[in-house]
């Protein structure tokens, strides 16, 4: 068999190659040998030549369910004193998903390499989040790596339901959107020219109403196309106004702000960094570090902000529990609650209790939502289905009266 490799040489420079052995860990001890460090170690394809993979530019994301599905069998199998070399091994035979496949066969063989689970974990950042990395790292050296991939499996999962929970209430809503808006072009664009028509030809008055329906039907018609460059250039010139700082934070604040989602979506991000915090002290990660890995799954400006603040609070000999009052974004019994952890030692305990208060805030939200939105939705449909119809039938119902 031959494989391909990515190794490094003794005097550190990164060298690739071919090396021909029976399988993979002959293929190891033969670079091993000529004293190379393993970094990369793959089969090649039949002929010789390494085929073009659809799958580098499309890879297949990795869930948060499939991360706890992983974290729960790999801390089953550790509990279970099976080696973490073979442990892996199990799991990339048995994983589904393509993407985490290939990854876990790629941390086996930097494991076999020499590297630690930590180090190997490091190598796939787009993969493997912060913090799995984090705590891996805590688990490896406090000996309880079986311990914090329980600790993971529940954050994941309890992550996973969360994001579910708010999928299935926003499903119907954006189902009756497009439907509606399909709806509104549909008659735009086939059902209005055709009325025109026949008022031009019976001399009808045109009321205002229905002259901006004619006109809007006309543009979509005859300039669909810049309908579309209109949508495509907003779509566009959001996304790069969101790379920059400034655009950013702009979005972060609005979005908070919006009325019913802002509230909403407040709640969540309360709850993410509580729970996330939570499991990494847990499971023994320091407190600055655990706060940088909170802030960069926080996903909102203002959040970061006041945990960079909270960082900085704690170099100083400081609470957390201040700076996080001061940005406004945390309520009053949030860092009170964090304040009454840090004096009693009890911080990570009572961080859990807040994460499971603001998840039930949600999941209430959220199912107030769904019930009140769907009424709304359907009688906002109807009513700009109504208009157009009434603005069309308008000048004919005023020719027939004048008939008579």
């Amino acid at each position: 068999m031959k494989f391909y490799y990515k190794a490094r040489n003794p005097s550190g420079r990164l060298v690739t190659g071919k090396v021909e052995a029976e399988n993979r860990n002959k293929a190891v001890a033969l670079l091993r040998e000529r004293r190379f460090f393993v970094v990369e170690l793959k089969e090649s394809s039949s002929g010789g030549t390494t085929s073009f993979d659809l799958n580098k530019y499309f890879q297949q994301k990795v869930t948060t369910r499939e991360l706890a599905v992983m974290c729960r069998q790999l801390a089953t199998m550790v509990q279970a004193g099976v080696p973490i070399l073979q442990s892996l091994n199990i799991l990339s035979q048995q994983c589904d998903n393509k993407t985490l496949k290939e990854a876990l066969q790629k941390v086996t063989g930097l494991l076999e390499g020499g590297k630690s689970l930590t180090e190997a974990l490091k190598t796939y950042p787009k993969i493997f989040p912060q913090i799995f990395i984090s705590m891996v790292e805590a688990g490896e050296v406090g000996g309880a790596l079986d311990q914090v991939l329980e600790r993971l499996a529940v954050n994941f999962e309890k992550e996973h339901d969360l994001k579910e929970k708010v999928k299935s209430a926003m499903t119907y809503p954006a189902v009756v959107v497009v439907i509606a808006v399909l709806a509104v072009v549909t008659l735009m664009v086939l059902v209005v020219p055709t009325f025109v028509n026949m008022l031009q030809d019976m001399n009808a008055p045109i009321p205002l109403t229905t002259q901006l329906i004619i006109l809007i039907s006309s543009f979509f018609k005859y300039y669909w196309y810049v309908c579309l460059l209109i949508v495509a250039g907003v779509i566009v010139g959001y996304k790069q106004a969101v790379k920059t700082e400034q655009g950013k934070k702009i979005k972060d604040n609005l979005v908070l702000k919006l009325p019913i989602f802002g509230p909403m979506l407040k709640k969540i991000i309360i709850s993410r960094f509580c729970r996330s915090l939570s499991t990494l002290l847990k499971s023994g990660v320091p407190v600055l570090q655990s706060l940088d890995v909170v802030k960069n799954i926080a996903g909102n400006y203002a959040v970061i902000k006041s945990i960079e603040e909270a960082e900085k609070s704690i170099i100083e000999g400081q609470s957390i529990s201040l700076p996080l009052q001061k940005s406004g974004v945390f309520p009053p019994m949030v860092t009170r609650m964090i304040s009454i952890g840090e004096e009693t030692g009890s911080i990570d305990a009572l961080l859990e209790k807040i994460a499971d208060f603001y998840e039930r805030e949600v999941e209430n939200i959220v199912a107030r939502l769904s019930s009140m939105l769907e009424p709304v939705l359907i009688v906002g449909m109807g009513g700009v289905v109504g208009f157009i119809i009434l603005s069309i039938m308008m000048p004919m119902f005023s020719v027939i009266n004048n008939v008579k």
